[in-house]
């Protein structure tokens, strides 16, 4: 079946009949007129064929621009959580620091000591959400972008994951260490009552009754201590994660700038609550 439609057709045969007919009656003011309509009609069909094309672009790039802000405001959000999380792990690290080099219980409590020197050992990494970046540059799409100075800063922002991976998505030997000191009743004991994550997998680390006694706490510290490599392990960790969280907050200032800079509030997100032990 013929895909060509009869009164599509039609018209186009009329206007070539019209024009083979000026030419053999040499009606060169016809000609003239014809050739013309033809290229009048020719350029018109090309300016509403690029001006289409241009929306499309426009409406593309204006989809793409509001992803990429959800991509920052996603990324500072993120970091504020784990400025909060990484914030009371490098402090649990201190309190069992000062244990190790004083002696000196955490509030009196050797189980709250016990309780920092698990605590500190927690985890939880850290990725930029550059998804929409990697979809522009994939697709070819980063010309889209009319702002030229967000066409230079998104590659600045988002060139140096890879090279920060490793800083913050660092799994330490001192997790390792500690948690194979650690009585199986005192970690299930943590993970139960200590330590919460939400329904969104938000992280939390609580205050929690002790479900030994004290006696069997110190014990306990005794073995951590007796472990060689356990307290310059601890002191590295907690090094790491105060620089992990100074270069964090760098990279938030620039996600800030960049999503003020496009003219947008910086940060729309609501911050889940924590699950409330039971």
């Amino acid at each position: 079946m013929s895909d060509h439609r009869p009164d599509e057709e039609r018209p186009r045969r009329t206007r070539l009949l019209r024009v083979a007919e000026h030419i053999r009656t040499q009606n060169w003011t016809a000609i003239g007129i014809d050739f013309v309509i033809v290229v009048l009609g020719v350029f018109v069909g090309i300016q509403v064929s690029n001006w289409n094309a241009a929306r499309m672009d426009a409406a593309k790039a204006d989809a793409y621009v509001a992803r990429i802000v959800d991509n920052l405001r996603s990324d500072i959000a993120s970091i504020e959580d784990r400025e909060v999380f990484w914030g009371k792990v490098i402090a649990h690290g201190d309190s069992a620091i000062h244990y190790a080099e004083t002696g000196e219980l955490v509030e009196g409590s050797a189980w709250k000591t016990v309780l920092a020197f698990y605590q500190a050992s927690q985890v939880w990494p850290w990725t930029s959400n550059d998804t929409t970046y990697r979809e522009l540059l994939n697709g070819g799409d980063l010309r889209l972008i009319e702002d030229e100075k967000l066409r230079a800063t998104l590659p600045i922002y988002h060139g140096s994951k890879g090279e920060l991976e490793y800083l913050f998505a660092m799994v330490p030997e001192y997790r390792r260490i500690v948690r194979g000191l650690s009585p199986a009743a005192v970690a299930d004991h943590i993970w139960s009552d200590c330590h919460r994550i939400t329904n969104d997998f938000q992280q939390t680390l609580l205050d929690c009754e002790s479900p030994i006694s004290e006696a069997d706490a110190q014990a306990v510290l005794d073995g951590y201590l007796g472990h060689p490599d356990l307290l310059p392990q601890l002191r590295f960790w907690v090094a790491n994660q105060r620089v992990a969280t100074s270069t964090l907050n760098v990279r938030k200032a620039h996600a800030l700038r960049i999503v003020q800079e496009m003219g947008f509030e910086p940060q729309t997100f609501q911050k889940p609550q924590p699950i409330a032990p039971e």
